[in-house]
């Protein structure tokens, strides 16, 4: 891929998956029946998933955009230990990814909202990781919502274009991405300190 072609999949795809994790984990943390925490934990698993195999080089080379990609473009390399989340991934993927017998009725082998709080949490961090390692000439292309993104203190708001009807009515940026709804704007608070 190019430079333009890598500024392009980070601004849409990679921003995207970020944008629907913190999304979903918020609604997680508000939901108020089963049926919402479990369509949002379904959400942010497939999101948390993508953003871990994306910058942990996961996934066929041919055909999967991942950390790697862009290595020419940053200043360093490292990446943040996975220690953290491996647990919960090997149980994202019994408990949601596959139907397989490994799936549990008891509430100690599920993901918990902990659980979800780190995965998020890692995510995050090694986004705002990355985005800091990328070299000057390249972070000067990125959408400047990135930042408000990887910022847990931040408010952002994001007008979303999605399959039925644009939304006019955004104060930041659309996003053209997905199956993201018909127009809603996404809104995200965060506790200030």
């Amino acid at each position: 891929m190019t430079d333009a072609e890598l500024v392009d999949y980070f601004n849409e795809h990679v921003f995207y998956e970020l944008l629907m994790l913190r999304h979903s984990k918020q609604c997680i943390q508000k939901a108020d029946t089963q049926i919402i925490w479990n369509t949002m934990f379904a959400a942010f698993n497939v999101s948390a998933r993508n953003l871990y195999d994306f910058l942990n080089n996961k996934g066929d080379r041919q055909t999967d955009v991942n950390v790697d990609d862009y290595k020419l473009l940053r200043t360093d390399t490292r990446r943040g230990s996975i220690s953290d989340v491996q647990g919960t991934l090997q149980m994202l993927n019994a408990q949601c990814f596959h139907m397989g017998n490994q799936r549990s009725k008891e509430v100690d082998k599920k993901v918990s909202l902990d659980r979800i709080r780190t995965m998020s949490a890692w995510v995050v961090s090694n986004m705002d990781d990355l985005l800091k390692s990328f070299r000057d000439d390249f972070r000067s292309k990125l959408r400047p919502e990135w930042a408000g993104l990887v910022d847990h203190k931040s408010r952002m708001v994001v007008g979303v274009l999605g399959p039925m009807r644009p939304s006019l009515n955004s104060t930041t940026s659309i996003i053209a991405t997905g199956p993201t709804g018909t127009g809603d704007v996404i809104q995200f608070d965060t506790p200030k300190k």
